[in-house]
């Protein structure tokens, strides 16, 4: 149940993957990646940038009656958005007014102001707040007036170009390091060294790529280093030391899970794939035990 529950958790990552590397094939990916670090601090300054020229612009704040009465606006603000239920006032001027109410605060009343008529019942107007910002006072109603906009205006949207230049920045960011197939370390059932001969599938580059797979048998017997033979070559896989030499996991594609082993010899990375997790398990077992008998050999002389 463990395992199926982690193999779920990695999916989107694998997912992620996936399409990064066949982005990755888009006329000037590969010098985006080159450049990550530069391409990145630009695409953040311009969102930096964006995001100033977007907290500049003045906007209407949309607050409530009862936020109205007890206060709330800020005084840098007097530009509001506010609903409730609207009534018209007789008047004998050319402006038109209107009372605006919240049945839920019954002891606030915003006095609204309007070069046009505007539809009553429950409405939402924006204007400019003239009295009534500092809130009621204690034991008293609260009564503010509003110069009501010719025209509705519009919320201001969330800074849309600054999000889309910071996503971008850390999509990149996040991208360079990451490679497809993907490898995941795990644990490894304890094995006794074996007589072993499997075969393997051997990619000679780190990160590993879904192509260059070689096809190779990995044999092993007690006594002897593990010997990996790839067409007509036959390579010894020695430890250096059982942690920093060798990783254990598994390789996975959106389709396809191997288990794997990641080597670090001074010739360079090694993956090696195998058909079943027992097969690795058995192989890094052997590696461990040669490293053993080899430290026991330096010891001695």
């Amino acid at each position: 149940m463990l395992g199926n529950s982690r193999s779920i958790l990695r999916f989107p990552l694998v997912v992620f993957a996936f399409v990064v590397d066949k982005l990755r094939g888009i006329p000037g990916a590969k010098w985006v990646e080159r450049h990550a670090p530069l391409v990145v601090s630009a695409l953040l300054l311009a969102a930096l940038v964006a995001l100033s020229v977007w907290m500049a612009q003045r906007s209407p704040q949309r607050i409530t009656i009862a936020e109205l009465a007890a206060g709330k606006l800020s005084r840098m603000q007097s530009w509001i958005i506010v609903s409730g239920n609207l009534r018209a006032e007789p008047v004998t001027t050319a402006q038109r007014r209107y009372t605006l109410t919240d049945p839920a605060v019954p002891n606030a009343l915003l006095t609204v102001n309007s070069p046009v008529e505007l539809a009553v019942g429950h409405a939402t107007v924006s204007g400019t707040l003239i009295g009534g910002g500092s809130g009621a006072r204690e034991d008293f109603g609260w009564v503010g007036q509003l110069r009501a906009d010719p025209v509705l205006a519009r919320e201001p949207d969330p800074p849309w170009v600054a999000i889309g230049l910071a996503s971008a920045a850390l999509f990149i960011a996040v991208a360079g390091r990451t490679s497809y197939p993907l490898f995941f370390r795990q644990g490894l059932s304890a094995r006794e060294p074996e007589s072993m001969r499997v075969p393997v599938g051997v990619r000679r580059e780190w990160p590993p790529s879904v192509g260059h797979v070689v096809p190779g048998t990995l044999v092993s017997q007690p006594g002897a280093p593990v010997e990996l033979r790839v067409a007509h070559d036959t390579q010894q896989l020695r430890l250096h030391s059982a942690h920093s030499s060798v990783e254990v996991g598994e390789l996975r594609t959106l389709f396809v899970s191997e288990p794997a082993l990641v080597l670090r010899p001074s010739t360079g990375d090694l993956t090696i794939t195998f058909a079943a997790a027992a097969d690795r398990d058995a192989a890094f077992a052997a590696l461990l035990a040669d490293l053993r008998t080899s430290a026991r050999g330096m010891a001695i002389s």
